[in-house]
């Protein structure tokens, strides 16, 4: 029987597309079945980094700074995690990576804790063999830690106490020394912190945390840009923040930093000497403000109407106490724990916790230590998220998280 060529062509025609048909089916199959391996393991890989986090949490003293860990979770050499510990200021910033053949998954983020008992309280007063002298429209709202002479009312300028109750809380009994901190070691660490020095002239630097850290060296004209992520920002003399910069996780150290009215941001700024924070400047959480020194002046300073949401850290020698004030002027909002191995003035709204040397009060008539005049601190209204910090003075509970870039 003969078969004329159309035939032919017909049939190897079919075969061709049939064939390019099965491998395109074949193909299809293969890389669904790739991206469905793909997939099976990114979700495998990202239980993996949860419990990579879970174990920064429950053995957070076990990883020393600066030493990369690796773990094999289940012994089968297949799913692996690396975890390293970082200080960054004075939270612990840490960063899991979960891997798998090549590919791998990572996550950055500051770890801290929430303090107990005393640090949830709304003051720790030292025990200087003084009782607490409360003047004006004062509220201690929360439970005191006060002097065993206990609380009274008082007169400044003719002025007496003009609250129904003393304390609106219980009083316990305090100690004649602060808790101890460590905020020496940070500063020394400020020191020796270094990163990769950048001329760059965009108004906006954006570097991620896992990435090596940025420093920037302000001039004397200030800081006028955006910074965000893994900065350091240091000056030999003085740090102005003004109104068109702004900051999110950053950290900074300078002899004085000076934020000008207007300014909004967060991070952690360390001062030797004075930090000032002028009048409708915004603070948000968590941003540190802490300055230490250990024979000279040390002020931390507001001026005008301001929110700050976070910490105020002052320390230094015993024997100096007098030489270092933290003053709130009239109109601060104050959200967070507040350290003060000196004296602390204040005259606006606290809403936290306060640890202090001593009260001040510079009046007309005089100054007057251990005395509270038409001040508020209420230690009953913060959430003691707003409280964790990871290097912090009192019994560590139950940690905080907060994801960076």
């Amino acid at each position: 029987m003969r078969i004329s060529g159309g035939v032919l062509s017909y049939v190897l025609a079919i075969s061709l597309l049939m064939s390019v048909g099965l491998s395109m089916l074949t193909l299809y199959v293969y890389y669904a079945r790739m991206e469905q391996i793909h997939y099976l393991t990114r979700i495998r890989l990202q239980k993996n980094l949860a419990s990579g986090i879970q174990m920064t949490l429950g053995e957070y003293d076990h990883f020393e700074y600066d030493r990369p860990y690796d773990f094999d979770l289940y012994g089968e050499e297949q799913d692996s995690i690396s975890i390293l510990r970082r200080a960054w200021g004075l939270l612990d910033q840490y960063r899991v990576t979960a891997y798998k053949g090549n590919q791998e998954v990572s996550r950055s983020y500051t770890l801290a804790h929430r303090p107990e008992d005393k640090g949830r309280s709304a003051v720790f007063l030292v025990d200087d063999g003084r009782p607490l002298s409360l003047v004006g429209d004062t509220r201690l709202i929360g439970d005191c830690y006060l002097p065993v002479s206990g609380v009274q009312s008082a007169y400044i300028n003719r002025v007496g106490y003009t609250s129904d109750s003393l304390i609106y809380g219980t009083e316990l009994k305090s100690e004649k020394k602060l808790p101890e901190v460590t905020l020496s070691d940070a500063f020394g660490r400020m020191e020796q912190l270094e990163g990769v020095q950048l001329e760059q002239d965009n108004d906006t630097l954006i570097n991620s945390f896992e990435a090596d850290l940025v420093e920037v060296k302000a001039g004397n004209a200030g800081v006028n840009k955006v910074y965000s992520g893994h900065v350091l920002i240091t000056s030999q003399s003085r740090l102005i923040f003004d109104t068109l910069a702004s900051t999110t996780d950053i950290v900074a150290y300078a002899p004085v930093i000076e934020f000008l009215s207007g300014f909004q941001g967060n991070g952690q700024f360390f001062a030797t000497d004075t930090i000032i924070v002028h009048d409708n400047v915004k603070l948000t959480y968590p941003t540190v403000l802490a300055t230490y020194n250990r024979n000279d002046l040390a002020t931390i300073q507001t001026r005008g109407k301001c929110e700050i949401t976070g910490w105020l850290l002052m320390d230094g020698s015993k024997d100096g106490f007098r030489r270092r004030v933290i003053y709130l002027e009239d109109g601060t909002q104050f959200r967070g724990m507040i350290y003060c191995n000196g004296m602390l003035e204040t005259y606006g709204t606290v809403e936290g916790h306060v640890t202090v040397k001593r009260f001040l009060v510079n009046a007309q008539t005089g100054v007057y230590e251990n005395y509270l005049f038409n001040a508020t601190i209420d230690g009953t209204q913060l959430d003691t998220a707003f409280l964790a910090l990871s290097q912090w003075f009192y019994k560590k509970e139950s940690k905080v998280l907060k994801y960076l870039n």
